[in-house]
């Protein structure tokens, strides 16, 4: 988090807050802020695609060591803003870059 922070990123780490709030509660929070969500696990993409519900852009990190994953995510940002302003579920492998957009204006969509 620090090669983001020290490149200008406003960045909140859930750790930092203390009592976990739940995965509803981060993806509204970073809907509200107009964050995007970096994670390893695999269930906000799960909440937002099978659910249909809004969300923010968010990235999720498989096997990508802690040491590399602020230059994987600077990269990630300028290469990929145009699928972060679509809220695109960008899934970030070490060979491979996998990009999901739902339409916002999905009509069955679940309010969080």
């Amino acid at each position: 988090m620090n090669d983001l922070r020290k490149a200008g990123f406003d960045v909140s780490w859930i750790p930092e807050f203390g009592k976990d709030p739940g995965d509803d509660n981060i993806i509204k929070k970073a809907l509200e802020e107009g964050s995007i969500l970096v994670t390893a696990d695999k269930d906000f993409g799960e909440l937002v695609f099978l659910h249909k519900r809004p969300h923010p852009a968010i990235i999720r990190l498989v096997d990508i060591p802690a040491r590399n994953q602020g230059t994987v995510l600077l990269r990630l940002v300028e290469t990929h803003h145009f699928d972060i302003e679509r809220h695109a579920l960008i899934t970030v492998e070490k060979y491979r870059v996998r990009v999901r957009i739902l339409e916002k204006d999905d009509k069955n969509a679940e309010p969080i």
